[in-house]
């Protein structure tokens, strides 16, 4: 990626391939380029991921990860991870509501943690957590697709107003996540529709897979990219090796 000002944003699976390595590893990517991390919270039907990404989950639930595990992990070690960059926890409804969504806003620890996603809210359902996110300065953040309607897109836009900050995350194809050969035909003109409505940064997600890639999607106007299932693929393939991981992030920053 060519564009030093561009979001790189690798994804992991909280307690894949152990427990044991989920500080290591954010430590290793926020020392190699990662400007932002997204914590995936494991769940036994993870509607929106691929292969890669499930099978990682599966471990990880293998392990005994649950949201309250890493909650508690990252409060137990905040005040040692000055550098470490902000967190982004990714995870589905039904572990935030069994958690208590008021709760689980109030216990992470801040300012570490930037946001959430959660890619199975329905944008009117969002809508009704906003204030809580206002209230304890984190962002809800919210995802376009492809085929998202610029209606929606304006409704998007217009429920960030209040947040600390934001982005929109466009998922780059309709389907689940996963390594990808070629990139939407479609992502060059949904980009350039988003940004015609509002001045909001643009984080292209799923199926990005190197370098090249990125770089063709931030010469399509995006401002940064999230890398997940490569880097997951990364991590098993190494043998959880930090040293590849940390190579391999550090491609993206060439």
């Amino acid at each position: 990626m060519k564009n030093k000002k561009s979001l790189l944003i690798p994804y992991i699976t909280a307690g894949f391939p152990s427990k044991k390595l989920l500080i290591p590893i954010l430590k290793t990517l926020s020392e190699n380029g990662a400007d932002f991390i997204e914590i995936g919270v494991p769940h036994s039907d993870p509607l929106a991921d691929g292969p890669v990404i499930q099978k990682s989950s599966k471990v990880a639930l293998e392990n005994g990860v649950t949201l309250k595990w890493i909650v508690a992990a990252l409060r137990a070690t905040s005040l040692q991870m000055e550098k470490l960059k902000p967190l982004i926890l990714f995870s589905y409804l039904n572990p935030i509501l069994q958690y208590g969504i008021k709760n689980l806003l109030k216990d992470l620890p801040k300012p570490l943690f930037y946001g959430l996603i959660i890619p199975d809210l329905p944008l009117e359902e969002a809508q009704k957590y906003l204030p809580l996110f206002k209230k304890y300065k984190l962002n809800l953040i919210l995802l376009a697709a492809p085929t998202t309607k610029k209606e929606k897109i304006k409704k998007i836009v217009a429920a960030y107003r209040g947040m600390p900050g934001g982005f929109i995350y466009l998922v780059s194809v309709t389907g689940t996540t996963g390594v990808r050969k070629n990139l939407s035909p479609e992502l060059k003109t949904k980009i350039k529709e988003i940004k015609s409505v509002a001045n909001i940064p643009v984080v292209v997600g799923f199926g990005i897979s190197d370098s090249k890639q990125a770089s063709q999607i931030l010469s399509y106007g995006a401002d940064g990219v999230v890398v997940g299932s490569a880097l997951i693929k990364v991590l098993k393939e190494s043998n959880a090796s930090l040293k590849r991981l940390a190579n391999f992030i550090k491609s993206f920053k060439c």
